[in-house]
């Protein structure tokens, strides 16, 4: 039995389930792949992938006793078939005549988007960003991208490999993954006028001011536009209901440190906490 996730009105309490459901989830994964035998050995330091990418986020950004983490982040990894987006953020409005709307979200938040990734789920990302934009980001004709992406739909494991063509469709399918995947994590607000005037009501997380970005997935670490394809996580005037970062610095996992880093956290997190503000590849402001 847990504890329930909503022990008074308007608190949440959702960890200790959370916890539960993990454990169940992991009995389960070792029985149906005959790891019994081992389960022993491995007990304290099994973990699903994205609960030790939100553990390292959670430390990068909080930092620990004997070191200083890098602030309120907001961290995507765009795959083949989902795109996982983590914030490690307060979120809560900034002005007083501004009210916020709903439960308040976890501190460490994470979202995925089943149907935003660059190769199982490519169609999505085309669906969610419209054929028009991917056109004009890649700089190919609308009838050249709908031949690509039937292609890549085909043949999943295809990647650019000096096909300029496909390098240039890549570039726009995660461009528009991270947007339209950042937009759904964050939070919205919306203008209302009430007998006290003006007021604005608030859903979800306000993440306009964290300052640090970590991007990590395949199309974003083998390409030299990084930046420019993590800067589509910030603040689009062309959709200003959304609550996205400002402006940010860019951190880069290249090397896929993320997950390892959580599993280390759990008894060095010092260690793990230096190794990732060393081996993540940090970049200036993009705004």
């Amino acid at each position: 039995s847990c504890p329930n996730v909503m022990p008074k009105f308007g608190v949440l309490n959702i960890e200790p389930t959370q916890k539960q459901i993990r454990k169940i989830f992991l009995n389960r994964i070792i029985q149906a792949k005959g790891l019994s035998k081992v389960s022993d050995i491995l007990s304290d330091i099994m973990m699903p992938t994205p609960s030790a990418v939100l553990q390292a986020m959670s430390l990068l950004a909080q930092g620990c006793e004997e070191e200083a983490g890098i602030g309120e982040l907001v961290a995507v990894d765009v795959g083949g078939a989902t795109t996982d987006v983590y914030s490690i953020a307060d979120g809560m409005p900034e002005h007083m005549n501004t009210v916020y709307k709903g439960l308040p979200e976890p501190y460490a938040k994470r979202t995925v988007e089943g149907d935003i990734g660059m190769r199982y789920s490519v169609q999505g990302i085309v669906d969610a960003a419209g054929l028009h934009r991917i056109s004009e980001l890649s700089g190919l004709s609308k009838d050249r991208v709908v031949e690509l992406v039937e292609e890549l739909k085909e043949h999943t494991d295809r990647v650019p490999n000096g096909d300029i063509e496909l390098e240039m469709l890549d570039y726009a399918l995660a461009s528009c993954a991270i947007s339209e995947a950042v937009s759904r994590h964050a939070g919205t607000i919306a203008e209302t006028y009430t007998m006290m005037g003006q007021t604005f009501v608030q859903e979800g997380k306000n993440l306009t001011k964290v300052k640090q970005i970590v991007v990590t997935g395949g199309s974003l670490i083998h390409t030299k536009r990084t930046e420019e394809i993590a800067a589509h996580a910030l603040y689009d005037p062309a959709n200003p209901s959304s609550l996205r970062p400002k402006e940010a610095d860019v951190w880069v996992d290249r090397t896929y440190i993320l997950a390892a880093m959580g599993l280390l956290s759990t008894y060095y997190p010092g260690t793990a906490l230096r190794i990732m503000k060393k081996e993540l590849e940090y970049h200036g402001h993009s705004k």
